[in-house]
């Protein structure tokens, strides 16, 4: 009877797994996983990289070479970041993200000044993909 019911149990069990499998990521799990990968690269410093994950208006308007040059010139630089949580509604979301970062030269006489915050970003779906819309 015991071995009847592990066989039931984990039988089961594969059913509801791959029940759920069939549903798909959410698009708050799809939009924070794009979003990390965004936060990693610009933590990185790749962002030829990370202008990819821009929105196609954006990059539309901006190529890429001045993207990486108007992040070259910041005075902030991020020590760490992590996407946190997702809000979406359609087919855009807001990503709430937790900041690390330096200012340099903020205070005379003080070279780097660091500190940490919150962040809201706004992302949309574009052709089946997340892109963050930087500026709003």
């Amino acid at each position: 009877m015991n071995k009847l019911c592990s066989t039931s149990l984990a039988l089961a069990g594969g059913l509801f797994l791959a029940g759920c499998a069939g549903m798909g990521p959410t698009p708050e799990n799809q939009v924070l996983e794009r979003a990390q990968e965004r936060l990693d690269l610009f933590l990185a410093e790749d962002y030829a990289a990370a202008y990819d994950y821009l929105s196609p208006g954006y990059r539309s308007s901006v190529s890429s070479a001045d993207y990486q040059r108007q992040q070259l010139m910041r005075r902030v630089r991020w020590t760490a970041a992590r996407a946190n949580e997702s809000n979406c509604e359609e087919d855009s979301c807001k990503v709430r993200i937790s900041l690390e970062y330096e200012v340099f030269g903020a205070v005379p006489g003080v070279t780097r000044f660091p500190s940490r915050g919150d962040a809201t970003e706004n992302w949309v779906r574009s052709d089946g993909q997340w892109y963050f819309v930087p500026g709003e």
